[in-house]
């Protein structure tokens, strides 16, 4: 019986330092990869992080080069059916505000065929104020902490958070394009 026990409260401490070890290792990795992580309230009082991205042509941009204009994150992928739903209204939502809201749409698809196959579906998300980014690695992803999709940060005109949405909305309404003309006026 004293050996079960023995034995017992070595597999116990034998797992327990394994998991403190992969806790430890993917908490590095994740910080090595991405960044640190941006919590709700740091990006709320502090403003998003700035980042670095290239759209689907290869242009490379950061987010501060979009200073001055409100600035809709979304967090997408081509099989996620809510996704699908919600890309015709923030289209609508984006050409109402002729180059004054943008969107960054970051695709967390598994590769780049996924993505054109989509956009054939979609051909004006190729157009003026948004930018189609491939997050191969999903390292903006994992910078945001995004769990679910689609989900979307609303960020006003200093990269402040305004809104974190999860889950798939109507973009284009009345309340909506309220929003998005009280964010211009601050």
């Amino acid at each position: 019986m004293k050996q079960h026990l023995i034995a017992f409260a070595v597999v116990v401490v034998v797992a327990a330092g394994g998991v403190w070890a992969y806790v430890h290792f993917m908490n590095a990795r994740l910080t090595e990869t991405s960044g640190a992580l941006a919590t709700v309230e740091q990006m709320e009082t502090e403003g998003v992080p700035n980042f670095a991205f290239k759209d689907l042509a290869g242009q490379s941009y950061e987010l501060e080069s979009f200073k001055g204009k409100v600035v809709i994150l979304n967090f997408w992928a081509s099989w996620c059916g809510p996704c699908i739903e919600e890309v015709p209204s923030l289209i609508k939502l984006i050409k109402e505000f002729k180059g004054d809201v943008v969107l960054i749409a970051v695709s967390g698809d598994s590769n780049r065929e996924d993505i054109d196959v989509f956009l054939k579906s979609f051909p004006e998300l190729k157009g003026d104020h948004m930018s189609i980014v491939f997050d191969e690695d999903r390292s903006v992803m994992k910078r945001f902490d995004v769990a679910r999709l689609p989900e979307s940060l609303v960020l006003d005109k200093e990269h402040k958070l305004t809104k974190k949405l999860v889950g798939s909305i109507d973009w284009y309404n009345k309340d909506s394009i309220a929003y998005m003309k009280a964010l211009l006026a601050k």
